[in-house]
């Protein structure tokens, strides 16, 4: 694919996704139907139950004939609402202040709408004994459009009941979108850390295989057939092992070391009179659980800077310990005083374990390095100490 076919493919993807995102917001905005429909029979409920016990706790004459009228603009009410709630949806695909604006304007032929039907329920098909008055003092000062003043006198105060209503199920759909953005937004964060796991983990691999092929070619140059067929057989056992594994995945502690045993036995047979292993692990760390292959950039840095050069025999020692809760691990190596001093590394190696133990656990998790007090060379690391997922 050339540059002009792979930015028009580019264009027509980000084209897709900016046409589906109105989908996407009224998909995270939906309300539960049910819980639309249940708050206005709620709220409607609420409101006859109130003004019906109110006026017979006041002792207002007649209330079961009120109670009657007042049933049926509590049905109006709740079938304007069911409207209104009918028109909102239609709006979830704009930004939460055009719903709020649209919630806010669709309220205002409604609330008209119950008004009109309230006056025709009090004042022409049900009238009160006391309607007749009520229209008296109403055409002594408007004498014209009386019903209309009526109806407008009753949608300024049924307005703000509709528009509480409305308001409340605007916020309701925007808090689904906020959690819906926060879902999506963790897990594109889970899938970046586990893209970065992955990346730290295969600079790890390659890193291990070109100086295990450095060392496999000096033994080759030097003749060491034997030696050479021996790393060979060792190489494929770890490679086979190493690359089976997720790098997400975590083990035990005890299989972790068993991974380090096979690169060591590669190590063994470049220095079979220098190399010395000390391995001390409790019984009851044995299945903690560590990050596969966290061991290995720190056990390569013990041969290349320790053993590599000296004269004489190293020792790697690796101790296991808990404290406070975290797993504690401490890998060190001798340094030979008189071998000359290697050139210093990029610091990828330990880098890659600080960042792979912070991606994975935070703050609690970490790893430092630097001389031992005997003149060797410490790397220590700390992780949550845990059984049971590995």
């Amino acid at each position: 694919m050339n540059v002009t076919n792979r930015k028009d493919a580019l264009r027509d993807q980000r084209a897709k996704m900016l046409a589906a995102a109105p989908d996407w917001r009224a998909s995270d905005a939906r309300v539960n139907p049910r819980v639309a429909i249940g708050s206005i029979i709620a709220m409607w409920l609420i409101y006859f139950l109130i003004t019906t016990g109110l006026a017979m706790l006041t002792g207002a004459p007649d209330q079961w004939s009120y109670a009657g009228r007042r049933a049926i603009v509590v049905i109006a009410g709740i079938l304007c609402t069911f409207v209104l709630y009918q028109l909102l949806q239609r709006a979830q695909p704009q930004s939460f202040g055009a719903r709020l604006a649209a919630a806010m304007g669709a309220a205002i032929p409604l609330v008209v709408v119950y008004a009109t039907i309230n006056l025709l329920v009090f004042f022409y098909w049900f009238p009160a004994p006391d309607t007749a008055k009520i229209i008296e003092e109403v055409q002594s000062k408007f004498p014209v459009a009386w019903e209309m003043v009526l109806i407008l006198d009753s949608s300024i105060r049924w307005y703000f009941f509709f528009a509480v209503w409305a308001a409340l199920y605007v916020a309701f759909g925007y808090a689904n979108e906020m959690r819906a953005v926060e879902r999506r937004a963790n897990h594109f964060r889970m899938e970046a850390q586990t893209a970065q796991l992955r990346a730290l983990h295969y600079q790890v691999n390659p890193h291990f295989l070109f100086n295990t092929l450095n060392s496999l070619s000096t033994l080759v140059l030097k003749g060491s057939k034997s030696e050479a067929e021996t790393m060979i057989m060792n190489l494929s056992s770890f490679l086979r092992s190493s690359l089976a594994v997720d790098p997400e995945q975590l083990v035990s502690l005890d299989e972790e070391i068993a991974l380090q045993r096979l690169y060591l036995d590669i190590e063994q047979t470049r220095f079979p009179d220098r190399l010395q292993v000390e391995v001390t692990m409790p019984d009851e760390l044995k299945n903690a659980c560590v990050p596969v292959l966290i061991l290995q950039p720190i056990i390569e840095n013990a041969i290349k800077y320790g053993v590599s050069p000296s004269k004489g025999k190293i020792a790697i020692r690796l101790a296991a310990s808990a404290e406070f809760g975290l797993l504690i691990l401490r890998i060190e190596n001798d340094i030979d005083p008189r071998a000359p001093v290697p050139a210093s590394g990029t610091g990828l190696g330990l880098g890659n374990v600080r960042e792979r133990l912070l991606t994975r656990y935070g703050p609690t998790a970490g790893c430092e390095w630097g001389p031992s007090d005997d003149g060797g060379f410490v790397v220590s690391l700390w992780l949550p100490l845990a059984r049971e997922a590995c």
